[in-house]
């Protein structure tokens, strides 16, 4: 069961993670005093991501549904919720702000800074409307939106040329399967990438359009266009979805800053009671 040490301290943080960021916030975090619990979604993320951190915090594999998160938050869990899961990660931001919001737990969501691309880059608001684009633009077509939203282009399959690069793993493998995905079909590696090797990877499978997410330059997107604008492809970028009813930060000392001023007003109330 996911839960802190009985200590009743006024810091503890519930960091709900999934990203590069997860482990510089986690550290930011122990290193101030607080007390934090992590969660991720997949037993890799927790190994690739927390793997050096084991010793240092309590790190859970599991996603929260409304009842779960309630329930936990109401049995005192915690005193705040960080939200740094990804950008294209709604359905669980959408999850803990509405429950923060509902048990008037503090909610602080962590983005990371958006990136503009070089002028000539496509954009499309949904996968599908990018699957609707896609005809007009080539033939060979490069994916790097992960495993999950590779669904949205199977229909494609046989019309266009049709590659993915996903992460080396099996459920990547099965949901890239389910999307007509043949192994030939299919790079199984694991980021970062370099410039260079991303041109290496596009020249080798002869891409002629790539597309990617808007998940900011730490998602390794500046790279991939970059590499692609080397060699004349064309991109098209899926923006991210909007929240624009949920504020947030974009930097680590923000994130810090917020989660300290919470804490502060906890102090002050204890001391009032």
């Amino acid at each position: 069961n996911i839960s802190f040490a009985d200590a009743r301290s006024r810091r503890r943080v519930l960091l709900l993670s999934g990203t590069s960021e997860g482990p510089v916030l986690a550290r930011v975090l122990l290193d101030e005093g607080f007390e934090v619990l992590t969660t991720v979604t997949t037993e890799e993320a927790r190994e690739n991501l927390f793997g050096g951190m084991k010793n240092k915090l309590k790190v859970e594999v599991r996603g929260f549904t409304e009842e779960s998160l309630s329930d936990f938050l109401t049995r005192g869990g915690a005193d705040v919720v960080l939200d740094a899961t990804h950008p294209f990660a709604v359905r669980i931001t959408k999850i803990a702000h509405s429950v923060c919001e509902r048990l008037r737990v503090p909610y602080i969501r962590y983005e990371r800074a958006d990136w503009s691309p070089p002028e000539g880059t496509l954009f499309a608001d949904t996968f599908s409307e990018a699957a609707a684009i896609l005809p007009s633009l080539g033939t060979r077509i490069m994916f790097t939106i992960g495993s999950r939203q590779l669904k949205h282009f199977a229909h494609l399959h046989g019309r266009l040329e049709l590659f993915a690069r996903i992460l080396p793993n099996p459920r990547s493998l099965e949901q890239a399967r389910k999307a007509g995905f043949t192994p030939d079909r299919l790079i199984h590696l694991r980021p970062p990438f370099s410039r260079e090797m991303n041109k290496k990877i596009f020249q080798q499978y002869r891409a002629e359009v790539l597309v990617t997410k808007a998940s900011g330059p730490q998602g390794g997107v500046v790279e991939k266009v970059l590499a692609a604008r080397d060699l004349g492809m064309r991109v098209l970028m899926i923006r991210r979805p909007p929240q624009s009813d949920i504020p947030s930060v974009s930097t680590v000392e923000a994130a810090l800053e917020a989660c300290r001023e919470r804490a502060r007003v906890y102090e002050w109330r204890d001391r009032r009671l």
